[in-house]
C-alpha cells in the first residue's frame, strides 16, 4: 500500500499543472480552455512570433521579386496576427495556437457542414501554396466542440525550408461566428504536439462574453 502511495505522488509530480482561462469575443461568446504550465495566452501577438512571420513576409516577398523595408515586412506580420481573437504561445518550442472568430454579416446564412468542409480543404490548397513549403500530407476529419454545432480537423506534416513542421487546424461554427483555430509547432515538437491534443480537448465554446 506504502509503494502505491508514493507511485501516485510521484505521479502527480509529473502531470503539468492547468489553469482555465476565458477568452471572450465581444460580448457574444467565451471560449473556455485549460491552459497548461509553459503556455501563455496573448491578445497581442508576442514580438518573439511577429519576428517569425515577418521571416515568412520576407521570404514571401523575395519570391515574387519585391524589396520592401523590414519596417513594412514588420508591418505586414503585425497586421496578419492582429486579426486573431488570441494567440496561445509556448515560448520554448515556438509552437503557438491562433484563435480567430469571424462573426457572420447581418443577413449571412449560417454555413452548413459542406460548406465548413470545403473551407478546410480551401485551407489545406493555402498551405501547399505557400512559399517554402513542401511535402504536405494531409487529412481532413469531422470534429467535435461543446457549444460548436460543426467543425472539421486538419492535420498535415509538411516541411518549410525543409524543416518538419506539424500543423493541426479546426474550422467550425457557433453562435452566429465561423471560427479559425490554426496550430503549428515547428519541428514537430512531440510535447508541443501532445499539450496541444490535451488543450483542445478542454475547449468550450458558450454565449455571452
Amino acid at each position: 500500500m506504502r509503494i502505491f502511495f508514493i507511485t501516485l505522488l510521484s505521479l502527480g509530480f509529473l502531470v503539468q499543472p492547468v489553469l482555465s482561462e476565458e477568452i471572450t469575443v465581444g460580448s457574444a461568446l467565451t471560449l473556455t480552455l485549460d491552459l497548461p504550465t509553459g503556455w501563455t495566452i496573448y491578445n497581442e501577438a508576442p514580438e518573439a512570433l511577429i519576428v517569425e512571420v515577418a521571416e515568412h513576409v520576407e521570404h514571401e516577398a523575395e519570391a515574387q521579386g519585391k524589396n520592401p523595408s523590414q519596417e513594412q515586412i514588420l508591418e505586414v506580420a503585425k497586421k496578419r496576427l492582429a486579426a486573431n481573437e488570441a494567440i496561445v504561445y509556448h515560448a520554448s518550442s515556438g509552437s503557438h495556437l491562433d484563435i480567430d472568430f469571424s462573426p457572420l454579416e447581418e443577413n449571412e446564412t449560417p454555413p452548413s457542414s459542406k460548406l465548413l468542409k470545403q473551407s478546410a480543404e480551401f485551407a489545406v490548397q493555402s498551405l501547399e501554396g505557400e512559399e517554402g513549403v513542401s511535402g504536405v500530407e494531409h487529412r481532413i476529419s469531422p470534429f467535435t466542440i461543446p457549444g460548436s454545432s460543426n467543425a472539421f480537423r486538419i492535420d498535415a506534416d509538411y516541411r518549410h525550408h525543409d524543416e518538419p513542421v506539424r500543423f493541426s487546424g479546426i474550422i467550425g461554427y457557433a453562435e452566429r461566428h465561423w471560427y479559425f483555430f490554426y496550430f503549428t509547432a515547428p519541428g514537430k515538437d512531440a510535447d508541443a504536439v501532445r499539450t496541444f491534443e490535451d488543450l483542445i480537448k478542454s475547449f468550450t465554446i458558450s454565449p455571452g462574453g
